[in-house]
């Protein structure tokens, strides 16, 4: 089976129904049958911008095991500020989600964020291959 990293934005669509990117979200996910990765960084962004029902159903969904979440560690902090360093305008979240791209290979990113993703790269220069909501 296919991986895809999943960004904020995804989650937060898929688990608050009035948003936007709520059914365009949905649609890539049923066309797309795939193991899904992110990190925590990603659920504590997700979590800041959901409700009480919305933060509950993310993380009943992750405890279910519908999303693997890569662990991070001390190892991994030079890298994460070497990625910021590198883009001024990534954020913490997004970094993990490029570090864990250059730990496992995985370049297929679910996001709603072309503007970032698409200039971001792994260290050996691999772009994303993004599916947007």
């Amino acid at each position: 089976m296919r991986n895809i990293i999943v960004d904020t934005g995804p989650l937060v669509a898929l688990f608050h129904a009035r948003d936007k990117h709520h059914e365009p979200a949905k649609a890539v996910l049923e066309s797309n049958p795939a193991a899904l990765v992110s990190t925590w960084p990603v659920i504590t962004e997700a979590c800041h911008f959901l409700s009480q029902a919305g933060r509950h159903a993310l993380l009943t969904f992750v405890r279910r095991g519908a999303l693997r979440l890569e662990a991070l560690s001390v190892e991994d902090v030079p890298q994460l500020d070497e990625l910021l360093a590198r883009y001024e305008r990534m954020d913490f979240a997004d970094a993990t989600l490029v570090l864990i791209a250059e730990k496992t290979g995985i370049t297929e990113i679910f996001t709603v964020d072309r503007r970032d993703f698409e200039v971001y790269r792994t260290r050996s220069g691999r772009r994303f291959r993004l599916l947007l909501a």
